[in-house]
């Protein structure tokens, strides 16, 4: 039996919950004890790898410089979609900005409110523009790569023209993203996103479409939809920071 072999029969040994619980469950047990968590993440194109929950609390990771910029450039009401542990949102407060943070994961909104968030909602970024009546905003932020939650080129064209009636006139959405490191013999069909599920603790989440974006992707999709793209940083590992503007008229 070969590693990956035997990795996906631990896998299926695993207690199935909804995608979102098991990352929500490091998270919680985090906060609660002060120690970092591990959580297992493994892509249908076999790739195999994990990711801190240090990365959630700390602004001091590797998208360092990214997360800066981003948040000097985010301005007025703002709105944090994927906010995880809230690092994002609780920076912004202390600068005196109006942030409400949105997850669709409850265990990451109550680890917010725990850590001093002061708006924090569960909810679907789909479903923010009708049913989650939340108001406009200057300032929307897709951070930590949570851009990726569109799962495919369709779904990324969905979600710009659902943000559209939420952003403010002069309004701006900021993203992170990066293109997908490939792994031999995988699709070289990237529209349709790859699909990903996190391991934590004896908990397996359902796996979901996750979308990764190079420059020439994002820039493609923001022209077909009405929206001006302007990168503001890029790291030497190929991720970058990029500012959507609704184009006027």
């Amino acid at each position: 039996m070969s590693i990956l072999q035997r990795v996906n029969h631990w896998r299926r040994s695993l207690r199935a919950v909804d995608h979102h619980v098991p990352l929500g469950k490091a998270l919680r047990d985090h906060l609660d004890s002060g120690v970092g968590r591990t959580v297992d993440v493994s892509r249908s194109d076999g790739l195999l790898y994990s990711i801190e929950t240090e990365e959630f609390f700390s602004l001091k990771g590797r998208l360092h410089n990214l997360d800066e910029t981003a948040l000097t450039a985010a301005r007025g009401r703002i709105l944090d979609v994927g906010a995880g542990a809230g690092r994002h949102a609780l920076a912004l407060q202390q600068l005196g900005c109006e942030v409400v943070a949105v997850d669709i994961s409850p265990l990451c909104v109550e680890v917010m409110r725990a850590r001093g968030v002061n708006q924090a909602h569960v909810a679907d970024v789909f479903s923010i523009g009708g049913g989650k009546n939340l108001g406009e905003f200057d300032t929307v932020l897709f951070l930590m790569q949570s851009i990726g939650i569109a799962g495919s080129l369709f779904g990324l064209e969905q979600l710009l023209d659902l943000l559209r009636p939420l952003v403010r006139p002069g309004g701006q959405l900021l993203l992170d993203s990066s293109p997908l490191l490939r792994v031999p013999g995988g699709s070289s069909d990237l529209s349709e996103g790859i699909d990903v599920s996190f391991a934590y603790e004896g908990y397996r989440g359902e796996s979901f479409s996750w979308l990764y974006l190079d420059e020439r992707m994002l820039g493609e999709v923001a022209i077909r939809r009405g929206w001006n793209l302007e990168i503001l940083g890029r790291t030497s590992a190929s991720e970058y920071l990029a500012r959507l503007r609704p184009v006027v008229g």
